[in-house]
């Protein structure tokens, strides 16, 4: 946190060779460092006060090789370098390299907490644009109503999604997801959760509610009970915290 106490990792971010150019023609590796983020949150990953890793791909180190670094920035960026083969990116493989890096930077960050890395990575890599990351979970006295994240590959929207749990039988539900241009805006969408005898409902935190479509009814995003449907539920995240 900016006052130095410690912070969950929520985000990484990747630059070629120098800090003023971020990496392009990755992109479902960029989106495997924000899913494994975020993944990594719910399981208590934390670089300290910082909560965002910023990898920058070098030819200046042998491949493979990571450097860390104290360098400056802002508080809540973690610099680390790490080696890339000479050509990067222009392989077929360039987007291997990125998750690797990613990999290997974690580690070697968090020594310590290398298998909960390692467990991570293989459950991102496993269900990719599948996984729900947790943002929102409300216990009622029929339902447990979650709302979660999946990530997509730039320029894909990244999708919101509402679902329930019937406390009475099990039974897990879903509803339509919502369309969310850049996934970090769901954090503000997904504001609280409101439930009355036939909707859900999302009410989304400050002004973005003014920017949201008619669909949304002005910042507060509904789906009525019929419109969930059991589905089989998939793999979750625990619950994220951007704060603390």
């Amino acid at each position: 946190m900016k006052d130095g106490r410690p912070s969950r990792i929520n985000d990484i971010r990747y630059f070629a060779d120098n800090k003023s150019s971020y990496l392009k023609g990755c992109e479902d590796a960029v989106a495997f460092g924000r899913r494994v983020a975020l993944y990594l949150n719910g399981e208590g990953y934390c670089l300290g006060a910082h909560t965002a890793l910023y990898l920058l791909l070098t030819t200046d180190l042998q491949p493979g090789e990571v450097k860390l670094t104290n360098e400056g920035g802002d508080w809540w960026q973690r610099y680390t370098y790490v080696g890339v083969p000479q050509g990067f990116p222009d392989f077929a493989n360039a987007s291997e390299i990125v998750v690797q890096a990613t990999i290997d930077a974690l580690k070697e960050n968090r020594p310590d907490l290398a298998d909960m890395v390692d467990g991570a990575a293989r459950v991102t890599r496993i269900e990719a644009d599948n996984l729900r990351l947790l943002i929102k979970s409300r216990r009622t006295k029929k339902f447990i109503i979650d709302t979660s994240l999946a990530i997509e590959a730039w320029p894909r929207p990244s999708r919101l999604f509402l679902s329930l749990i019937e406390l009475a039988s099990g039974a897990y539900l879903e509803a339509p997801p919502i369309s969310v241009a850049f996934y970090h805006e769901a954090f503000d969408l997904a504001g609280q959760i409101g439930v009355n005898t036939s909707a859900i409902t999302l009410s989304a935190n400050g002004s973005i509610g003014a920017q949201l479509t008619s669909e949304r009814h002005g910042g507060v995003f509904v789906r009525t009970l019929d419109d969930f449907v059991s589905v089989s539920r998939p793999v979750f995240s625990k619950l994220v915290k951007m704060r603390g």
